[in-house]
């Protein structure tokens, strides 16, 4: 039940129609990116209308006296749990068969975060929803179905109490709405990751729909409310008015999917657009020209029925492809992966979530669908906490020789030589710690090096502690996803712990007077001024100062690259899946820093790689050992090779 120009109707084909929209512009953006660069705002098209017609439920059975929590929570499980048990259930099995146990335990976290609804908080930690690991995750779109049930947690209980007080529910929403946004634009400038995946900077979206509903559905309170309500029924009565307020909103949604992309500071004030957009859409009603001769038309409203499962199957079909692949799979392959969710997701509407949800109302089945969920996340669980089940059948396949080694030094981690005790993200709880321990820059008796960075720092510490002089100490403070800077450069990284983690080095750094500083980070060190870090670090009285430029880098990972292309040829090098771009910035890093007294900068690449590609094998390991255990990060014997080739020359020449 919604509403429209102060009455209530049953059902408008309309707003299936921009359901249709929302879903296909996500759906090109995940197979096509450079059709629709914007494509992913669609879901920022679907909280609007998830606001609004959950919302109009909940004001007009509040209006009517009979809203019951027990009844809408009833109304939601059997809305989402069918469909989305089918697809993680589907997507679980679909990875024992396929995955090796790293990502079948990653796979395993997500769907335990995605049965519980909290997939945003799971990815939130992880990393960036563009970042370059982001399609090797089957299941990284249920972000924004944890954002929409977190919400409907909140919101009914919170209109229900004010309601009871006679609270006036516009002003409520108004509150709310901007609320959101205040944390949406002051977020953005510190958080970006955050921003994108946290509940109270997306809410405002699913209020801007609940507004809407409002006016249709209940009697304002306040003098200023019944102001608005009334002069937005004289509004929608106009014709003139509700066509440019369609027309504006698909131009606003046409100019959000083409304009906006993965660059932009995301939602921020971006988001106006397309929240905008959906907006003035459902707001002109259903007799406003492009709803009624667009959004209207059958075929459109025959893709909005079924856009919640083609949501859900989408994109597990895209991922698996390019996990199975190794690569992006070619266009006609993403066609047919389109085409092939587009049939599952009829097949799940008609024969899974229309008949539960439309079926007689057994008490039963609202129990026996929670404890599905319970189990299909308790499996999730159980396989990520046991290391992704590494003795499954795929792991022992003949491609499993190096496997064994890669399994095992996964399940025995390499948290020692790595001492992840020195990075203020905490390595099993991703929380932000408020310091690192004291042994992590402890002084030696005849001097100090200081290791200072990201997570690719910490994977050459066991080149640099190997190539410690005798009473010599290593300090280090090297956090994950941190770059060393003087502060401010690392908006996207959660907690905070970049901004805490430089200031620490540097305090440390002053403290110590280092004789030698190591800088090391993952990428972009062209995008840093070297030279004033570097005059800064020696200010506060640090001697030699080092850059470590970037290591190669290959997508999905080096293992599952040389395991799926090169395993059995005798290759030490690889270009496969070679994330491109990082020759460049260490080109340009070399030309810039050639002839400086301030900085001394070590190429990696330039030594690794040539022609065939980058050194993927330890020279001489046997059995065959691996440069880098995932997508860059050195192997501690990788480390050592580095130390010993490039540093070495450096550090104790």
């Amino acid at each position: 039940m919604v509403a429209q120009g102060g009455t209530i109707v049953k059902y408008r084909a309309d707003i299936d129609g921009l359901r249709a929209v929302a879903v296909l512009a996500v759906v090109v953006f995940h197979a096509f990116p450079a059709w629709m660069p914007g494509g992913f705002v669609g879901v920022d098209v679907f909280f609007v209308i998830s606001g609004y017609l959950i919302s109009g439920i909940i004001f007009s059975a509040l209006q009517r006296g009979d809203f019951s929590l027990r009844d809408f929570y009833a109304r939601r499980v059997r809305r989402i749990f069918p469909a989305l048990a089918i697809v993680l259930a589907s997507v679980y099995v679909a990875g024992w068969f396929l995955l090796f146990a790293d990502r079948f335990a990653e796979l395993g976290k997500h769907t335990a975060g995605g049965a519980g609804f909290v997939a945003n908080f799971v990815l939130w930690r992880e990393s960036g929803y563009f970042d370059g690991a982001a399609d090797t995750k089957p299941l990284l779109h249920l972000w924004s179905l944890g954002v929409e049930e977190q919400f409907y947690l909140l919101w009914p209980l919170l209109a229900w109490a004010a309601w009871q007080r006679r609270v006036d529910l516009l002003a409520l929403t108004i509150i709310v709405w901007l609320g959101s946004m205040y944390f949406n634009l002051d977020r953005i400038r510190r958080d970006l990751v955050g921003t994108f995946f946290a509940p109270h900077t997306r809410f405002w979206e699913l209020m801007t729909g609940a507004a809407i509903a409002y006016v249709g559905v209940m009697p304002p309170r306040l003098r200023t409310t019944q102001w608005l309500v009334q002069h937005y029924e004289r509004a929608t009565q106009s014709e003139v008015a509700r066509a440019i307020a369609s027309v504006s909103g698909a131009a606003l949604l046409a100019l959000s999917v083409m304009i906006i992309d993965q660059a932009r500071h995301f939602p921020g004030r971006w988001a106006l657009m397309p929240v905008g957009g959906a907006a003035l859409l459902i707001a002109a009603g259903p007799n406003a020209w492009i709803n009624r001769h667009v959004l209207s038309r059958p075929i459109a409203v025959g893709i909005g029925l079924i856009s919640y499962p083609l949501y859900l199957w989408h994109w597990p079909v895209l991922s698996m492809l390019r996990l199975a692949a190794g690569e992006t799979p070619p266009a006609a392959v993403r066609l047919w992966a389109v085409a092939a969710s587009i049939g599952l997701a009829w097949f799940t509407y008609r024969v899974i979530e229309r008949p539960i949800r439309f079926g007689p109302r057994r008490a039963w089945m609202v129990a026996t669908l929670c404890v599905s969920m319970a189990a299909i996340g308790g499996a999730g669980y159980f396989t990520y906490q046991h290391d992704g089940l590494w003795d499954r059948a795929v792991n022992r396949t003949d491609k499993s020789a190096f496997s064994a080694y890669y399994q095992a030094m996964r399940r025995t981690g390499i948290a020692v030589p790595y001492r992840t005790e020195c990075d203020f993200m905490a390595p099993v709880t991703d929380t932000v710690r408020d310091r690192i321990a004291d042994g992590c820059t402890t002084p030696g008796r005849n001097g100090t090096w200081f290791l200072w960075g990201d997570s690719h720092a910490q994977a050459l510490s066991p080149a640099i502690t190997a190539l410690l002089p005798d009473g010599f100490a290593l300090a280090q403070v090297a956090t994950s996803s941190c770059r060393p800077s003087l502060g401010g450069t690392d908006r996207h990284v959660p907690g905070g712990r970049c901004d805490r983690a430089n200031a620490y080095a540097l305090e440390k750094i002053q403290a110590l007077r280092p004789s030698v500083v190591v800088l090391v980070q993952n990428g972009a060190h062209s995008q840093t001024d070297w030279e004033a870090l570097a005059q800064h670090v020696r200010g506060l009285g640090a001697g030699k100062v080092i850059v470590v430029g970037p290591v190669p880098m290959w997508s999905p990972s080096l293992p599952e690259v040389y395991i799926n292309r090169y395993w059995g040829s005798g290759a030490d090098h690889a270009a496969y899946g070679l994330v491109p771009g990082r020759a460049e910035d260490d080109e340009t890093m070399r030309r810039r820093y050639a002839d400086s007294e301030t900085v001394a900068y070590v190429s990696i690449i330039s030594r690794l790689c040539d022609s065939t590609g980058c050194l993927a094998v330890v020279p001489g390991s046997n059995p065959v050992q691996l440069m880098s255990f995932d997508a860059s990060h050195l192997t501690p014997l990788g480390s050592r090779y580095v130390g010993d080739l490039l540093l070495r020359p450096v550090l104790r020449p």
